[in-house]
Protein backbone atom coordinates (compact mmCIF):
# COMPACT_ATOMS: atom_id res chain seq x y z
CA UNK A 1 0.00 0.00 0.00
CA UNK A 2 1.15 3.42 -0.88
CA UNK A 3 1.69 5.62 1.90
CA UNK A 4 2.53 9.66 2.03
CA UNK A 5 2.87 11.87 4.55
CA UNK A 6 2.61 16.05 4.91
CA UNK A 7 4.05 18.21 7.85
CA UNK A 8 2.70 21.34 8.76
CA UNK A 9 2.22 23.84 11.29
CA UNK A 10 -1.40 25.57 12.51
CA UNK A 11 -1.49 28.78 12.12
CA UNK A 12 -3.52 31.37 14.42
CA UNK A 13 -7.30 30.07 13.15
CA UNK A 14 -5.54 26.57 13.65
CA UNK A 15 -8.43 24.70 11.87
CA UNK A 16 -11.52 26.16 11.42
CA UNK A 17 -14.49 25.18 10.09
CA UNK A 18 -14.00 25.90 6.50
CA UNK A 19 -10.64 24.29 6.36
CA UNK A 20 -11.73 21.27 7.80
CA UNK A 21 -15.10 21.33 5.75
CA UNK A 22 -12.19 21.73 2.65
CA UNK A 23 -9.86 19.01 4.05
CA UNK A 24 -12.90 16.49 4.11
CA UNK A 25 -13.90 17.44 0.73
CA UNK A 26 -10.37 16.70 -0.82
CA UNK A 27 -10.67 13.49 1.06
CA UNK A 28 -13.32 12.30 -0.63
CA UNK A 29 -11.88 12.61 -3.91
CA UNK A 30 -9.51 9.91 -3.53
CA UNK A 31 -9.22 6.40 -2.72
CA UNK A 32 -7.25 6.57 0.20
CA UNK A 33 -7.39 6.85 3.95
CA UNK A 34 -6.30 10.23 5.45
CA UNK A 35 -5.44 10.51 9.10
CA UNK A 36 -4.81 13.53 10.64
CA UNK A 37 -2.38 13.71 13.49
CA UNK A 38 -1.61 16.40 15.83
CA UNK A 39 2.10 15.77 17.21
CA UNK A 40 1.40 18.55 19.91
CA UNK A 41 -1.72 17.18 21.42
CA UNK A 42 -1.01 13.51 20.94
CA UNK A 43 -4.58 13.07 19.27
CA UNK A 44 -5.21 11.72 16.11
CA UNK A 45 -8.39 11.68 13.62
CA UNK A 46 -9.52 10.59 10.40
CA UNK A 47 -9.46 13.86 8.14
CA UNK A 48 -12.87 13.32 6.59
CA UNK A 49 -14.64 13.00 9.98
CA UNK A 50 -15.41 16.89 10.80
CA UNK A 51 -16.52 16.68 14.42
CA UNK A 52 -13.15 14.48 15.01
CA UNK A 53 -11.17 16.61 13.74
CA UNK A 54 -12.66 19.65 15.18
CA UNK A 55 -12.33 18.12 18.74
CA UNK A 56 -8.67 17.87 18.27
CA UNK A 57 -8.51 21.41 19.56
CA UNK A 58 -5.54 22.54 17.26
CA UNK A 59 -3.87 25.84 18.64
CA UNK A 60 -1.69 28.00 16.78
CA UNK A 61 2.20 26.59 16.16
CA UNK A 62 0.85 23.09 17.10
CA UNK A 63 2.62 20.26 15.17
CA UNK A 64 0.64 18.33 12.73
CA UNK A 65 0.56 15.82 9.75
CA UNK A 66 -1.80 14.03 7.10
CA UNK A 67 -0.65 10.38 6.67
CA UNK A 68 -2.57 9.45 3.56
CA UNK A 69 -3.07 6.11 2.77
CA UNK A 70 -4.58 4.06 -0.64
CA UNK A 71 -3.52 3.27 -4.06
CA UNK A 72 -3.97 7.16 -5.24
CA UNK A 73 -1.78 8.71 -1.89
CA UNK A 74 0.59 9.87 -4.27
CA UNK A 75 -1.77 12.23 -6.20
CA UNK A 76 -3.63 12.75 -2.94
CA UNK A 77 -0.91 13.95 -1.39
CA UNK A 78 -0.32 16.49 -4.42
CA UNK A 79 -3.77 18.03 -3.99
CA UNK A 80 -3.42 18.14 0.05
CA UNK A 81 -0.21 20.02 -0.48
CA UNK A 82 -1.48 22.50 -1.97
CA UNK A 83 -3.78 22.92 0.47
CA UNK A 84 -1.76 22.88 3.29
CA UNK A 85 0.91 25.32 1.66
CA UNK A 86 -1.75 27.95 1.21
CA UNK A 87 -3.63 27.51 4.38
CA UNK A 88 -1.04 26.46 6.49
CA UNK A 89 2.77 26.59 7.39
CA UNK A 90 4.18 23.76 5.01
CA UNK A 91 7.07 21.99 7.24
CA UNK A 92 7.54 19.09 4.31
CA UNK A 93 6.15 16.97 1.72
CA UNK A 94 6.59 13.66 0.30
CA UNK A 95 5.45 14.72 -2.95
CA UNK A 96 8.03 16.93 -5.03
CA UNK A 97 6.48 20.44 -4.15
CA UNK A 98 8.93 21.29 -1.28
CA UNK A 99 9.82 24.12 -2.93
CA UNK A 100 6.40 25.50 -1.20
CA UNK A 101 8.20 25.49 2.42
CA UNK A 102 9.52 28.38 4.04
CA UNK A 103 12.89 27.19 5.75
CA UNK A 104 13.73 30.66 7.07
CA UNK A 105 10.10 31.25 8.31
CA UNK A 106 9.91 27.75 9.93
CA UNK A 107 13.08 27.97 12.38
CA UNK A 108 11.69 31.40 13.50
CA UNK A 109 8.29 29.75 15.16
CA UNK A 110 8.41 28.28 18.59
CA UNK A 111 7.35 25.29 17.51
CA UNK A 112 10.85 24.48 17.09
CA UNK A 113 12.04 26.98 19.61
CA UNK A 114 15.05 25.49 22.11
CA UNK A 115 16.94 27.32 24.70
CA UNK A 116 20.56 25.68 23.12
CA UNK A 117 22.05 25.55 19.77
CA UNK A 118 21.73 21.41 17.97
CA UNK A 119 23.20 19.94 15.91
CA UNK A 120 21.11 17.37 13.92
CA UNK A 121 22.04 14.94 11.45
CA UNK A 122 20.01 12.33 9.42
CA UNK A 123 21.36 9.10 7.52
CA UNK A 124 19.74 6.07 5.68
CA UNK A 125 21.64 2.96 5.98
CA UNK A 126 21.19 0.66 3.12
CA UNK A 127 23.36 -2.09 4.01
CA UNK A 128 24.16 -2.25 7.65
CA UNK A 129 25.81 -5.06 9.28
CA UNK A 130 26.20 -4.88 12.92
CA UNK A 131 25.62 -2.96 16.17
CA UNK A 132 29.45 -1.47 16.05
CA UNK A 133 29.05 -0.27 12.51
CA UNK A 134 26.28 1.70 13.49
CA UNK A 135 28.19 2.70 16.42
CA UNK A 136 30.42 3.93 13.86
CA UNK A 137 28.80 5.68 11.52
CA UNK A 138 27.07 7.73 14.48
CA UNK A 139 30.36 8.50 15.60
CA UNK A 140 31.62 10.30 12.39
CA UNK A 141 28.71 12.09 12.48
CA UNK A 142 28.40 13.36 16.08
CA UNK A 143 32.36 14.17 16.49
CA UNK A 144 34.37 14.30 12.76
CA UNK A 145 37.27 15.48 14.36
CA UNK A 146 37.26 13.12 17.07
CA UNK A 147 35.95 9.66 15.65
CA UNK A 148 37.96 7.47 17.63
CA UNK A 149 37.38 8.96 21.24
CA UNK A 150 33.62 9.22 20.19
CA UNK A 151 33.29 5.55 19.05
CA UNK A 152 35.35 4.23 22.28
CA UNK A 153 32.42 6.31 24.31
CA UNK A 154 29.18 4.77 22.60
CA UNK A 155 31.17 1.22 23.19
CA UNK A 156 31.83 1.66 26.72
CA UNK A 157 27.91 2.95 26.95
CA UNK A 158 26.92 -0.27 25.61
CA UNK A 159 28.60 -2.45 27.71
CA UNK A 160 27.40 -0.86 30.61
CA UNK A 161 23.70 -1.38 29.16
CA UNK A 162 22.40 -2.10 25.84
CA UNK A 163 20.57 1.23 24.73
CA UNK A 164 17.77 -0.57 23.34
CA UNK A 165 14.60 0.81 24.06
CA UNK A 166 12.18 -1.18 22.45
CA UNK A 167 9.71 -0.41 19.39
CA UNK A 168 12.04 -1.08 17.39
CA UNK A 169 14.42 1.81 18.43
CA UNK A 170 18.13 2.18 20.12
CA UNK A 171 19.28 5.16 22.08
CA UNK A 172 22.83 5.60 22.15
CA UNK A 173 23.81 8.13 24.42
CA UNK A 174 26.92 9.53 26.10
CA UNK A 175 28.59 13.16 27.91
CA UNK A 176 31.58 14.12 26.64
CA UNK A 177 34.16 16.78 27.97
CA UNK A 178 35.02 17.40 24.03
CA UNK A 179 31.25 17.86 23.40
CA UNK A 180 30.76 22.08 23.22
CA UNK A 181 27.49 21.55 21.30
CA UNK A 182 24.96 18.78 21.98
CA UNK A 183 24.27 16.51 18.21
CA UNK A 184 21.71 13.92 17.51
CA UNK A 185 22.56 11.62 14.74
CA UNK A 186 19.01 9.74 13.14
CA UNK A 187 19.99 6.88 11.57
CA UNK A 188 17.36 4.45 9.97
CA UNK A 189 18.09 1.43 8.37
CA UNK A 190 16.39 -0.94 5.81
CA UNK A 191 16.21 -3.74 7.67
CA UNK A 192 16.50 -4.76 11.60
CA UNK A 193 19.77 -5.65 13.16
CA UNK A 194 20.76 -7.45 16.52
CA UNK A 195 21.30 -4.83 19.44
CA UNK A 196 22.43 -7.77 21.66
CA UNK A 197 19.23 -6.52 23.65
CA UNK A 198 16.43 -8.38 25.51
CA UNK A 199 14.18 -5.41 23.92
CA UNK A 200 14.72 -6.76 20.52
CA UNK A 201 16.20 -5.86 17.46
CA UNK A 202 16.65 -2.33 16.31
CA UNK A 203 15.67 -0.47 13.01
CA UNK A 204 15.91 3.12 14.13
CA UNK A 205 18.60 4.78 16.30
CA UNK A 206 18.55 7.81 17.78
CA UNK A 207 22.61 8.75 18.80
CA UNK A 208 22.65 11.77 21.71
CA UNK A 209 26.23 13.69 22.49
CA UNK A 210 25.46 16.15 25.41
CA UNK A 211 28.72 18.61 26.32
CA UNK A 212 29.78 17.09 30.20
CA UNK A 213 28.34 18.61 32.39
CA UNK A 214 25.11 19.14 30.47
CA UNK A 215 23.10 22.74 30.85
CA UNK A 216 19.93 22.09 33.09
CA UNK A 217 17.71 23.21 30.22
CA UNK A 218 19.20 20.27 28.26
CA UNK A 219 18.70 17.71 30.49
CA UNK A 220 14.79 18.78 30.73
CA UNK A 221 14.75 18.72 26.95
CA UNK A 222 16.01 15.30 26.14
CA UNK A 223 14.26 13.76 29.50
CA UNK A 224 11.33 14.76 27.50
CA UNK A 225 12.02 12.97 24.63
CA UNK A 226 13.16 9.80 26.34
CA UNK A 227 10.12 9.51 27.91
CA UNK A 228 8.01 9.91 24.45
CA UNK A 229 10.00 7.21 22.93
CA UNK A 230 8.50 5.03 25.96
CA UNK A 231 5.29 4.86 24.20
CA UNK A 232 4.39 2.58 21.04
CA UNK A 233 2.35 5.19 19.14
CA UNK A 234 4.61 8.19 19.07
CA UNK A 235 7.65 5.68 18.23
CA UNK A 236 5.34 4.06 15.35
CA UNK A 237 5.52 7.85 13.77
CA UNK A 238 9.18 8.00 13.85
CA UNK A 239 10.39 4.40 12.63
CA UNK A 240 7.54 4.80 10.04
CA UNK A 241 8.53 7.87 8.22
CA UNK A 242 10.80 7.96 5.04
CA UNK A 243 10.82 11.55 5.18
CA UNK A 244 14.30 12.99 6.90
CA UNK A 245 12.86 16.77 7.52
CA UNK A 246 9.83 15.11 8.93
CA UNK A 247 11.99 12.77 11.48
CA UNK A 248 13.94 16.11 12.30
CA UNK A 249 10.49 18.21 12.83
CA UNK A 250 8.64 15.17 14.96
CA UNK A 251 12.10 14.61 17.31
CA UNK A 252 12.80 18.79 17.35
CA UNK A 253 9.12 19.57 18.68
CA UNK A 254 9.66 16.94 20.90
CA UNK A 255 12.47 18.73 22.77
CA UNK A 256 10.98 21.91 22.44
CA UNK A 257 7.74 20.85 24.25
CA UNK A 258 9.91 20.54 27.24
CA UNK A 259 9.02 24.28 27.75
CA UNK A 260 5.85 25.23 28.90
CA UNK A 261 6.07 28.35 26.45
CA UNK A 262 6.55 25.50 23.72
CA UNK A 263 3.40 23.16 24.61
Amino acid sequence: MIERRITFILPKDGFVSWKVNRLKTLGSMFRSVILLVNHTRDARANAEQTLQVMALGGREHDLCQLHIEGTDAELACMVMTDFIADQFTLVNTAHKSNVKTNIELIKQLPTFDLPFELNFTFKYLSHPNTKNDVLAHASRMLSPDSVVKMFDALYQRETTSSTAIGHGIALPHVMNDNVDTPSMVVIQLAEEIDWQSKMGNVQFVIALALPKPPERNMIMAFTHLTKSLLHQEYCQVLTSSREPEAVKAILIHRLAQAFPSNS
